[in-house]
């Protein structure tokens, strides 16, 4: 999830907790909790400076594994509180500022389990990745309802009222629930089994992927047209976005092979799969397939992607791939490389 709807909500979240005491030095005023709550709710995201020491590692292994632990998390939200106290010149009461941290906290690993990426709740004794594939990583209209929510808990008086809030987003999520099944039901009746990822910018867009002999068949589907997602799109410059996708009865499905066929690039292919500091791809992708295939007079490229990234008129997010010299024939003279995001151009790993 963006890191502007992790800090909403986090936000929104420290509202909730009563101060016990009428001591003005034991209230924590609305404004305070806004940025005490968002900031705990960011700190998760601390795992991103382990991107610079390796990138593919940091996907495959690190992001989104100790720091987004629930059973971690009271520890995380001891040392935030424990920063708060040293650090600040406020006057904030114990107890009540770890119950703000703590709830913050928790936020952000929950929301990050909504998209498709993936987050390990119970690193480091478990490295299951708990996904529900329900929101694309930027979601408009979520980020706006809990905007609204922050506005309304603020304003609210009665405990009760702030709570009963909380279910406008949780709403939002039921509705996106019953589209995916909707649309999952009337895929499903023909192609079994079948996965649906959310796309961008609508709860109406999704990809449908498949599994197939060589790898997956995918095709991008809508419940309907949305005019908002189409001029947020427009926005971006990423013109006429809602026309790739088509109503589940039109769909038209596109086979995406994990290796290969062709004789002349199978074999520097399935090289570069097999390689050992390729693994932590393999770790990371959860639809595999191959991108792209480089042939110039110096050197040969071989390049994977994962559907779970592909998005139409968008370049996938994370290519990565290896490269050799052509005179160097030697399993061992392949050299790790990624794209870089939105954009070809190559950054060799160690």
């Amino acid at each position: 999830m963006d890191a502007l709807t992790h800090a909403i909500v986090g936000a929104t979240l420290a509202q909730l907790p009563r101060s016990r005491s009428n001591n003005k030095q034991g209230i924590i005023t609305w404004q305070k909790r806004i940025i005490i709550g968002a900031s705990a709710a960011l700190f998760p995201d601390i795992d991103y400076l382990l991107f610079f020491i390796n990138p593919l590692d940091f996907l495959a292994y690190w992001h989104r594994a100790e720091t987004h632990s629930l059973l971690l998390a009271p520890l995380w939200a001891w040392l935030i509180m424990q920063s708060w106290q040293r650090l600040s010149r406020w006057q904030l009461p114990t107890q009540l500022l770890y119950g703000l941290c703590l709830l913050a906290l928790i936020s952000h690993p929950l929301l990050d389990s909504l998209t498709t990426f993936g987050t390990q709740w119970f690193a480091p004794v478990s490295r299951y990745p708990v996904t529900f594939n329900l929101l694309f990583v930027i979601d408009a209209y979520f980020s706006g309802i809990v905007l609204c929510t922050l506005l309304l808990v603020i304003v609210l008086n009665q405990q009760v009222m702030k709570l009963l809030v909380l279910l406008l987003p949780c709403c939002y999520l039921l509705l996106v629930i019953n589209i995916k099944h909707e649309i999952e039901q009337s895929v499903s009746a023909v192609h079994q089994p079948i996965t649906l990822l959310p796309q961008p910018f609508s709860p109406l867009y999704w990809q449908a992927i498949i599994p197939t002999e060589d790898g997956f068949a995918q095709a991008y589907i809508k419940q309907g047209d949305d005019q908002i997602a189409q001029w947020v799109s427009s926005t971006m410059g990423l013109q006429q976005q809602s026309a790739n996708y088509q109503l589940h009865e039109q769909l038209q499905w596109q086979n995406h092979n994990t290796l290969p066929t062709q004789t002349k690039i199978k074999r520097p292919a399935l090289q570069v799969w097999q390689h050992p500091k390729f693994k932590a791809f393999q770790r990371f992708s959860t639809y595999p397939i191959f991108y792209d295939y480089q042939h110039t007079a110096q050197q040969t490229c071989v390049w994977f992607s994962d559907l779970r990234y592909h998005w139409p008129n968008i370049s996938p997010s994370f290519r990565y791939g290896m490269c050799r010299q052509n005179q160097d024939a030697n399993l061992q003279t392949w050299q790790l490389q990624r794209m870089k995001y939105f954009s070809k151009q190559q950054v060799t790993l160690k």
